[in-house]
């Protein structure tokens, strides 16, 4: 166990309600990170929130603000020979095997495992985590199972 990351699902996102079940289990809050796509209000939590950004589905900067401006989509096109009439689109280079966004690629979780944390993410639960506990993980991990997070794990 070289970093101690200790990771648990919390069945919700509500930032007091999460910061109690937590204070209440006497692990340093400081040091919580919360994964959460719906979390609202964690400017006065004592608790991390991670950003999570999510997928937008089309493109924000409509071409009507940049029509007429020079810019070279005006024209139609860059005249590349056999590539007409088919936009390719970001979400056309997104892989297909995965529908979820990975959330936790930056932790060290398992790619067998982490589709389970990102589904919880995408689904309206907070992801907790607790990097580096070090020695202290297996005293962490049971600290987040007494405040009712699930599927807790050490890596």
């Amino acid at each position: 166990m070289a970093a101690g990351l200790v990771v648990g699902i919390f069945p919700q996102s509500d930032p007091e309600t999460l910061e109690k079940a937590l204070s209440g289990a006497a692990i340093d809050l400081s040091k919580v990170k919360v994964v959460s796509s719906s979390a609202e209000d964690t400017e006065g939590s004592a608790l991390e929130f991670v950003d999570v950004i999510a997928e937008v589905e089309n493109d924000s900067f409509a071409d009507d603000m940049t029509h007429g401006h020079g810019i070279m989509s005006d024209s139609g096109g860059t005249g590349v020979p056999g590539i007409g009439g088919h936009q390719a689109t970001l979400g056309s280079f997104r892989s297909r095997a995965s529908a979820t966004a990975h959330y936790l690629s930056a932790y060290p979780i398992p790619g067998d495992e982490v589709a389970n944390f990102d589904d919880a993410v995408a689904n309206g639960r907070s992801v907790v985590l607790y990097p580096d506990a070090g020695a202290d993980a297996d005293k962490v991990a049971a600290a987040f199972r007494s405040a009712g997070l699930r599927n807790v794990r050490t890596y």
